[in-house]
């Protein structure tokens, strides 16, 4: 115990709380803590130790120091989730020390389900699972028997991976998690079915929604959404007689109030999702008294309309929505009748014309008043929407401030907003820790104020900017002036950059050792120019193994093997939406 411990207010708390946060951080900050306190017999601690934590744990270079310092058979769970750039073989061989693990989540890493790993997971008693399958690989032969939970991502349905195959490896499994990102035949979700008595059933593919009653397999369906360009969702569970409702959920959506009554006229995809769902459908509440904690509410252009767009409006300032975490919503929403149209004057002798050009910003907006309703709002995703005149909505951008808990802020710039309102929220928002920008027209004054903005960024972490021209130098220089580095993940996707110089790129890499992940995609740049600046990123990454840094000129999404790790190619490269979806990282714990 060191003399900075017996110090601290730490050595004031008793053992057994100390002991109960320390179990509860994840295993890096754990490591970090006893080193510098001294107080390595904390990790010999059957209570602290239980977890190992190493999702998304990108400073870790290897696992050399876990076995060196903790004692491997107190270990029950492991979390190794998105640790890409640990080979197979290592991950392997930690899974095999841990004798007493039940609960392995292994998303997005080199473990999978051939030979080498069910040999190794068949050894275990592990009862929950998750892992990723590479579509090259099928499931191998080996049986699990004793694994009942199972989350499985694959790129596409085949031969060697199909639901039949999942029942002769997991002969014991009950509940099942199943992400398939290519399209394949609806016919899945009925082998699925078949494939043993489940109690739960989780699916997100690209597949046409089946008209099938599930009632007779036992099972109850409580979320069945599909949003625009989106995964389709479906959330099953094998309720008791005394859990299920008297009447289902859209029963109890028609006699509630009439903007819900409008959306399900209208046959809008449901705003919810599937927790929220569930609650519903079981009768713990109903749309009137339920406490919503994220509302999706992107739509297709035939159901924008005057009735939809009021009907959202009063469900964002009912009670309901007062707790909301997380919201994605249309400019369409924002619309303001009462706005002044940009309008054109011209003198007696038609020699002059002077343009009153659009206002960025107005007083009184109606958006206001829905957004003090939910001031507590941690994630915001607004697109751009083509059915409504850009004039009046852009206005209400500047009322972002009002969220100054926000963490993450995506949004869809249409031509007309000049982005001056990202100095307000880089300013007022101080927990910002997420800023996507995508803008797909030429807006220069974008460029200008967010440049302006940028050394406000005092909390930010991963950065996406999307524009048809980007002054790359400028911008990073800009990142340089930000008092507290904390940036880890830059995306910059444009058509043509104004120059760029060696030695910006230099002192942006020197200033921010911390980074973890950058992709520059410069569609109209040479080849010697992305060569270059490949170089220089090369010398930096090679630091530490899961540093990835990439200078392109062509789409990744061209390549039948994408070289992004999936982590950051779905949180940082795609511009996907998930609010009130199943987010199988944050979700799988709970299932």
């Amino acid at each position: 115990m060191s003399e900075a411990f017996t110090n601290s207010y730490f050595y004031a708390l008793p053992y057994e709380v100390l002991a109960y946060i320390l179990s509860k951080i994840n295993t890096v900050t754990l490591l970090n803590f006893c080193e510098v306190y001294e107080c390595d017999y904390f990790l010999a601690d059957r209570d602290v130790t239980r977890t190992i934590d190493l999702c998304k744990a990108y400073t870790l270079p290897d696992l050399v120091e876990l076995s060196k310092k903790i004692v491997f058979e107190n270990v029950t769970t492991l979390n190794v989730n998105c640790l890409y750039w640990v080979s197979a073989s290592k991950l392997r061989r930690l899974v095999r020390r841990l004798i007493n693990l039940e609960t392995l989540y292994a998303m997005q890493t080199n473990l999978s389900l051939t030979s080498y790993d069910t040999e190794v997971f068949s050894k275990l008693k592990i009862k929950k699972m998750s892992v990723s399958v590479d579509r090259h690989e099928g499931i191998n032969s080996h049986k699990i028997p004793t694994i009942e939970t199972l989350y499985l991502s694959v790129i596409e349905v085949t031969a060697f991976i199909n639901p039949w195959v999942l029942h002769m490896v997991f002969p014991a499994l009950k509940n099942l998690w199943i992400d398939v990102e290519k399209p394949c035949d609806p016919k899945i979700i009925l082998h699925c079915l078949h494939a043993g008595n489940k109690n739960k059933i989780f699916f997100q593919v690209k597949a046409r929604t089946p008209s099938i009653n599930f009632d007779h397999y036992g099972l109850s369906t409580y979320y069945n959404n599909r949003r625009a360009s989106q995964p389709y969702v479906m959330c099953c569970e094998k309720f008791t007689a005394k859990q299920l409702p008297s009447e289902s959920i859209f029963e109890i959506e028609r006699s509630s109030e009439e903007s819900w009554r409008i959306l399900d006229e209208l046959h809008c995809s449901k705003p919810y999702g599937p927790d929220d769902a569930r609650k519903l459908f079981l009768n713990e509440s109903n749309v009137d008294t339920m406490f919503f904690e994220e509302l999706n509410f992107y739509h297709n252009g035939p159901v924008c309309n005057d009735r939809c767009r009021n009907a959202v409006s009063q469900i964002l300032k009912s009670s309901c929505s007062s707790k909301l975490n997380k919201l994605c919503i249309m400019m369409c929403l924002f619309e303001n009748k009462d706005a002044q149209e940009a309008v054109k004057t011209e003198d007696s002798y038609r020699a002059t014309r002077e343009r009153i050009g659009i206002m960025n910003k107005t007083a009184n907006h109606p958006m206001e008043g829905v957004f003090k309703n939910f001031q507590g709002l941690q994630h915001l995703e607004v697109f751009a929407c083509n059915q409504t005149s850009h004039h009046s909505a852009i206005q209400a951008y500047p009322l972002i401030t009002i969220f100054e808990h926000l963490e993450c802020l995506k949004v869809e710039i249409p031509v007309t907003l000049d982005g001056s309102f990202l100095i307000d929220v880089l300013k007022k928002c101080k927990h910002l820790k997420r800023l996507l920008i995508t803008s797909l027209s030429q807006n220069e004054k974008l460029n200008m104020n967010l440049a302006l903005a940028i050394p406000n960024a005092t909390s930010l972490k991963d950065f996406r900017f999307q524009n048809h021209r980007i002054q790359l130098d400028k911008l990073l220089q800009r990142f340089s002036l930000i008092k507290t580095q904390k940036l880890e993940r830059i995306v910059l996707i444009c058509e043509e950059i104004d120059k760029m110089n060696l030695p910006s790129l230099q002192e942006f890499f020197d200033t921010h050792p911390q980074l973890i992940f950058v992709y520059f995609l410069i569609r109209g740049s040479t080849e010697a120019v992305v060569r270059t600046a490949q170089q220089m990123l090369n010398f930096y990454k090679k630091k530490h193994p899961s540093k990835f840094f990439l200078v392109k000129k062509i789409d990744v999404f061209n390549r039948i093997r994408f070289e992004i790790p999936n982590v950051h190619l779905c949180e940082m490269v795609k511009s996907d939406n998930r609010v009130a979806s199943l987010n199988a990282l944050d979700g799988f714990v709970n299932f």
